[in-house]
């Protein structure tokens, strides 16, 4: 039992102390957590309901993953706004959104202007779309192009937030190699003086 409590102590410091580990940990927690959810969404096919729909998918595990690392980082608030937020507090939501981005049935549920039914593309790799009913001004193909322009829309935006991401980490990498170098410079000035 000690030795439990002991690797629950240390886990919790590393997760605390390091935004690079509790981020990582964060980014399969959400990779599963999108799988499963993938499994259950279903589009209602309601030019007034997708929308809304989609945007629970979006915002709402997004505002619960940042305020999870808010907390994990031990965020310190001052009145209405905190004290202490690290950068590194919004990548889940980040990752979570590239998910969902990559994904590309969310968005194209969202962007779906017509009525339908919800099913799976028989010919295609597995991919869910509106199935139109009774679209007299448009044929069924013409609506099925334009749903995996969507997808392909979203994957495109998925795939900006990634480089986004890396080019964040990039910056990240080289800053703080940087502030390390200066720091060993002045241990070293300081020695030899």
């Amino acid at each position: 039992m000690d030795r439990r409590l002991q690797w629950l102590n240390r886990l919790k410091n590393e997760l605390s102390n390091s935004p690079l580990v509790s981020n990582v940990a964060f980014g399969f927690i959400l990779m599963g957590l999108e799988k499963l959810v993938e499994l259950e969404f279903e589009c209602p096919c309601n030019p007034s309901w997708n929308g809304t729909f989609s945007s629970a998918f979006f915002i709402i595990p997004a505002v619960m993953a940042f305020t999870l690392m808010l907390i994990i980082q031990g965020c310190k608030w001052d009145a209405w706004y905190p004290k202490s937020v690290s950068i590194s507090s919004i990548v889940p939501a980040i990752v979570w959104l590239i998910l969902l981005f990559l994904d590309g049935q969310y968005f194209a549920c969202a962007m779906t202007g017509w009525k339908g039914r919800y099913v799976i593309v028989d010919k295609a790799a597995p991919q869910k779309w509106c199935e139109p009913i009774n679209e007299n001004d448009v044929t069924p193909q013409e609506l099925m192009l334009r749903s995996q322009e969507l997808f392909v829309v979203s994957q495109v935006i998925g795939i900006a937030l990634l480089i986004f991401i890396c080019v964040g980490l990039i910056v990240y990498v080289i800053r703080e190699s940087r502030t390390q170098e200066d720091g060993t410079q002045e241990v070293n000035n300081y020695e030899m003086t």
